[in-house]
C-alpha cells in the first residue's frame, strides 16, 4: 500500500498524531494526520476502509478494509518497518472496530461468530505472524480467542494490556455499554448507548446515546460511576474518543456533514464545505519518546528488590518471589546480580547474607550497601519481620559483610543518595508486636547513613503526615521527593496522592502538585526538570484496585501534570526505575496481575526523551 499526500494538509502542532475515516463519493479511506501533514493510509477506490486505530507511539496502524460489508478484513501497517499485513476472520462478513491494547501487544475486533452475529475477539499480532510464518502477507485468524461467543458485541476498547475491555452489547432491543473484567470474569452494564471509548488514563468512558430524539456524548467515571452529559446539540454527535489530556473529540453533523470537533466545539481538521464525511478519530500519545527492551534480568521473577547504577553497571539485589501477599520462606530472595550497560548482559554475584525484599541499595567507591529489608521469621505470627542490618558488598572482592545496624528495623522505605549520604525515609517496622499483628509500626523518622564514616544517625526532623510505606523517593536538586505510598495500617489500603519535597538538612517540606491519582508502589525518576511516574496501583471502587501501566510527567517548574499517552509493557507496581543517561530511564521488573497470573515479571525496558 502506498502512502499518498492529500492536497489538503493540516498542521499537527496542536494535536497528537491521529487517524480518522473519510468518506466521499469515491469511497471510504483512512487518513493519518502526523508531523508531515495528512496522508491517506488506504488506497482502495470504492472499497471500504473504515475504523482506524493508532498505537501510542504513532508508528502502527490497524483498520478495516475490503470490497464491501460482506467481505472485510483487518489491515495492519507499521511505518517503522515499512510493512503491512492482512488478517482474515474465518467467516466473511462485517469485521469491524479494531483496537490496539495501549501497550500495542493485542488487537481486539468485532467479527461474525458461530451464530452469525458479531462478537468480540482478540489476538496477539506478533504471535500470530510468528505462528503462521514471517514471509506471509495474509494471515488467518482461525485461532483468535473469543471473549464471549454467545453475545453480540461491537466497538471493543481494551485497557493498556487487555485486562479489561469496554464494548457495546446489543440484545433485547437495547444497546448497552459493558465493562468486562477479564481477570475476575465479571461484566458490568454501565449505561445504555453505543460506540464507547476509553480515556488514556483509563478512568473515563465516553459513549453516544440517543435521548430526546438526537445523539449526544456522555462520559462515565469508572471509579464513581457518575454519568455526565458532554454535548447537547440538536444534531447528532457520534464516535467519541479522547486525546491524551482527556479532551473529548467526536464527529458531529451540525453543519450538514460530519466533521471532527473537540469538546470546545473547535474543528480539529480544516475541511470546509466539501461533500465528504469525517468519522471515527483515534489518537496516539506523545511521540517525543522512544521505548525499547533490554535483556530481562536473570534468575527467578521477583519484585520489591533494590537497584543502583554505579560505574556503568546496574546492580540488583534481593526481592520477593511468587504471588502477592504470600510470604513463605522461599519467597524471600538473596540473589545479587549485575547488568553491564555496554554489553547488555547479566551476571551473578555473591548473594547478600540476608534473604529479604522491600529495601534499597546504594553505591559508593568500591562498595554496594544494602539497608534492612523485610524477611521471613518463624518466631513471629505472621511469619515475617523487618531487618535492621546494614550489609556491605566489596566489588573488587565479590564478598559481603555486615558492618552495622540501623537504629530501628526498617523496610518498604526509600533510600535517596544526596552527595555523600543516604537518606532512609518512611517505611515501617513490620515485625509483629503480638500474634496476628499485621499493621506494624510506620516510621516518621529519617535515618542518615554517611558513606565516609559508615555510621547511621537520626535526622533532627520527621517526615510530614501521613506516614507511609511502599512509596518512591528521588533526588531532585538535592531535595528528597517522596511520591505516593501506602498509608498506615495493613488491613486496608490508604493510597496516597501526595508528592512531598524535603530539604535533607533542615527538614523543611513543600507539597508539590499531587499525583493525578492516589497510588502506591509506583516507580519514579527525574529527567531534566520533569518527574516521571511509571505504573503503580489505582483504586476503581470501594475495595477494587488494579495495577496500571501509565507514564505520567510532572513539569516541576510549571507545576503541571500530564499523561504522556505512553505505557509500560505491563500493568504493574513495585518496579525500579533509574537513570541510564541524561535523557534515558530504565524500568526494571515489577509485579502484575494478568489473565489469571499473579506474579513478578523480568521485563527491562527503557524510556528515552528525544
Amino acid at each position: 500500500m502506498k502512502l499518498i499526500f492529500l492536497a489538503l494538509l493540516m498542521s499537527c502542532s496542536t494535536f497528537a498524531d491521529f487517524v480518522y475515516m473519510q468518506e466521499t463519493e469515491a469511497g471510504k479511506t483512512i487518513q493519518w494526520s502526523g508531523p508531515e501533514g495528512t496522508k491517506t493510509l488506504s488506497e482502495s477506490g470504492k472499497d471500504w476502509a473504515i475504523y482506524p486505530d493508532i498505537t501510542p507511539d504513532g508508528t502502527e496502524f490497524i483498520f478495516v478494509e475490503g470490497p464491501g460489508n460482506e467481505d472485510l478484513h483487518l489491515t495492519y501497517m507499521n511505518k517503522k518497518t515499512n510493512s503491512s499485513y492482512r488478517f482474515h476472520s474465518p467467516r466473511k462478513g462485517m469485521v469491524l472496530h479494531p483496537k490496539f491494547s495501549r501497550n500495542g501487544k493485542m488487537i481486539f475486533y468485532s467479527a461474525p461468530g458461530e451464530n452469525g452475529k458479531n462478537t468480540i475477539y482478540f489476538f496477539n499480532r506478533e504471535e500470530e505472524v510468528l505462528r503462521q510464518g514471517n514471509n506471509l502477507v495474509d494471515y488467518s485468524l482461525e485461532k483468535a480467542k473469543a471473549i464471549d461467543p454467545t453475545e453480540e458485541g461491537y466497538f471493543p476498547r481494551p485497557s493498556s494490556d487487555g485486562n479489561f475491555v469496554v464494548y457495546q452489547r446489543n440484545g433485547n432491543g437495547k444497546k448497552e455499554i459493558v465493562l468486562f473484567d477479564r481477570i475476575e470474569n465479571e461484566k458490568t452494564v454501565l449505561a445504555e448507548g453505543m460506540s464507547p471509548s476509553l480515556s488514556f488514563d483509563e478512568r473515563m468512558i465516553a459513549f453516544t446515546s440517543k435521548k430526546n430524539g438526537n445523539w449526544d456524548i456522555y462520559t462515565i467515571d469508572r471509579a464513581t460511576k457518575v454519568v455526565t452529559q458532554m454535548t447537547n446539540d440538536p444534531k447528532d454527535e457520534m464516535a467519541p474518543t479522547f486525546m491524551p489530556d482527556n479532551t473529548l473529540v467526536f464527529a458531529s453533523n451540525k453543519t450538514g456533514h460530519y466533521r471532527l470537533y473537540n469538546q470546545k466545539w473547535e474543528k480539529i481538521t480544516n475541511h470546509g464545505d466539501e461533500d465528504l464525511e469525517l468519522y471515527s478519530p483515534n489518537f496516539a500519545g506523545d511521540t517525543n519518546y522512544t521505548q525499547k527492551d533490554r535483556a530481562p534480568y536473570m534468575g527467578n521473577p521477583r519484585s520489591s528488590f533494590g537497584t543502583v547504577i554505579h560505574n556503568g553497571k546496574l546492580y540488583m539485589c534481593g526481592g520477593h518471589q511468587g504471588a502477592e501477599h504470600t510470604y513463605p520462606a522461599e519467597s524471600f530472595s538473596n540473589q545479587f546480580v549485575v547488568y553491564d550497560l555496554a554489553t547488555n548482559k547479566w551476571s551473578e554475584l555473591a548473594p547478600r547474607p540476608s534473604f529479604a525484599h522491600g529495601y534499597q541499595i546504594a553505591a559508593h567507591g568500591n562498595y554496594i550497601y544494602a539497608f534492612g529489608g523485610f524477611a521471613y521469621s518463624a518466631e513471629h505470627k505472621p511469619k515475617w519481620k523487618s531487618l535492621d542490618v546494614i550489609d556491605r558488598y566489596s566489588i573488587s572482592e565479590n564478598k559481603w559483610e555486615t558492618i552495622g545496624k540501623l537504629n530501628l528495623p526498617r523496610s518498604s522505605n526509600v533510600a535517596v543518595t544526596i552527595e555523600n549520604k543516604v537518606y532512609l525515609v518512611g517505611g515501617w517496622n513490620g515485625t509483629p508486636k503480638f500474634d496476628n499483628d499485621a499493621d506494624g509500626f510506620f516510621h516518621d523518622t529519617v535515618e542518615i547513613f554517611d558513606f565516609e564514616s559508615e555510621k547511621v544517625t537520626i535526622a533532627p526532623y520527621k517526615i510530614p503526615t501521613p506516614v507511609r510505606r511502599a512509596l518512591t523517593g528521588v533526588n531532585y536538586q538535592n531535595k528528597i521527593l517522596l511520591v505516593g505510598g501506602l498509608g498506615q495500617g495493613a488491613t486496608h489500603f490508604e493510597l496516597i496522592q501526595k508528592v512531598t519535597s524535603i530539604d535533607p538538612v533542615t527538614g523543611e517540606t513543600t507539597e508539590l502538585p499531587p499525583l493525578p491519582f492516589a497510588t502506591f508502589a509506583p516507580a519514579a525518576e527525574i529527567l531534566g526538570d520533569e518527574l516521571y511516574v511509571f505504573g503503580g496501583m489505582f483504586k476503581t471502587g470501594e475495595m477494587a484496585y488494579e495495577y496500571v501501566a501509565h507514564i505520567y510527567a510532572l513539569d516541576i517548574k510549571k507545576g503541571e501534570w500530564r499523561h504522556t499517552g505512553r505505557y509500560l509493557k505491563e500493568t504493574k507496581g513495585f518496579s525500579q526505575v533509574f537513570s541510564l543517561s541524561e535523557n534515558t530511564l530504565g524500568i526494571l521488573g515489577g509485579h502484575r496481575y494478568f489473565e489469571g497470573f499473579d506474579s513478578p515479571v523480568t521485563t527491562f525496558e527503557t524510556f528515552t526523551k528525544k
